[in-house]
């Protein structure tokens, strides 16, 4: 699963993501909850990659718990839900919006969308499916 993190941290560099600011993620009604930031390292309080933190994506008692709203795949606001209707928003810290973190291919703007990223469409499909 590490494997795959690495992955997406790589492709998270890549020229189509500007990463002077910090990438954050946000869920829920309306937008409002925080749930980690993207583009933060592994050691970060608030680092999807960081597996203490409450925010980390492999920590199943923080907000991507596979039974909450965000990684469970029958939630309208789930990353990992096929027909999530409105999953979380990648923000720029500044409020620039950089799309949805989402596998649902037909939520406008998801990373697995027509104008998506494949690459990180995939491992993101990967890391839900471990959930």
């Amino acid at each position: 699963m590490r494997k795959w993190f690495l992955i997406l941290v790589f492709l998270l560099a890549q020229p189509t993501f500007v990463l002077a600011a910090e990438l954050l993620l946000f869920g829920g009604s309306g937008h409002i909850e925080f749930l980690g930031c993207l583009n933060c390292n592994e050691y970060h309080g608030k680092s999807v990659w960081n597996e203490m933190s409450r925010f980390g994506f492999k920590n199943d008692y923080g907000v991507w718990n596979p039974f909450g709203s965000y990684a469970n795949p029958f939630s309208s606001y789930a990353a990992c839900g096929e027909f999530a209707s409105d999953p979380p928003v990648i923000v720029e810290g500044v409020g620039n919006a950089y799309g949805r973190l989402s596998i649902n291919e037909f939520t406008s703007g998801s990373i697995c969308g027509v104008t998506g990223n494949e690459k990180l469409c995939r491992a993101l499909k990967a890391m839900c499916a471990k959930k």
